[in-house]
């Protein structure tokens, strides 16, 4: 019985790491059609942690300079232009901006984001943010107690 979950483990993670493959092509693509709109590409979730199974999407924050307003919006500007994969996958576009103010919010995904995501594309911007995170966390201003985020004023 053990043997089999080796091998389904197996073939889920090499089924995993040929998504991630295709989902890095895929935000080279948008790269480059966007005319540089994108800054930053971060997978966050249970495939960032290793923890997925069979029925896990993908998450994935997309930071960029989107010139829709509308968060729900936004993924317009990618799909308008390409075709996007057909994976199970879960988009979040923000801008910069939006970062800050989520982080100044305590929003647990952005925080889980920049301190347990992956870095698919941009890893200064991503150290860039997962730093400022650290530095409100070092200095009181920021905690985590399991998988709970506090502000503390």
């Amino acid at each position: 019985m053990e043997q089999n979950n080796i091998n389904i483990s197996r073939e889920l993670f090499k089924k995993h790491v040929n998504e991630i493959k295709e989902i890095k092509d895929f935000i080279v693509k948008i790269k480059s059609t966007l005319n540089e709109k994108l800054i930053c590409a971060i997978l966050i979730g249970s495939r960032a942690r290793l923890n997925f199974n069979i029925g896990s999407d993908i998450d994935l924050i997309l930071v960029g300079n989107w010139s829709n307003d509308k968060l729900f919006e936004r993924i317009n500007e990618i799909e308008d232009k390409l075709r996007i994969p057909l994976l199970p996958i879960d988009y979040f576009l923000y801008l910069p901006s939006e970062i800050l103010i989520f982080i100044e919010q305590g929003n647990p995904m952005i925080l889980d984001g920049f301190t347990e995501g992956i870095s698919l594309f941009n890893d200064i911007y991503y150290q860039k943010i997962k730093n400022l995170i650290e530095k409100k966390i070092l200095s009181g201003i920021l905690s985590k107690k399991e998988k709970l985020w506090k502000i503390h004023n």
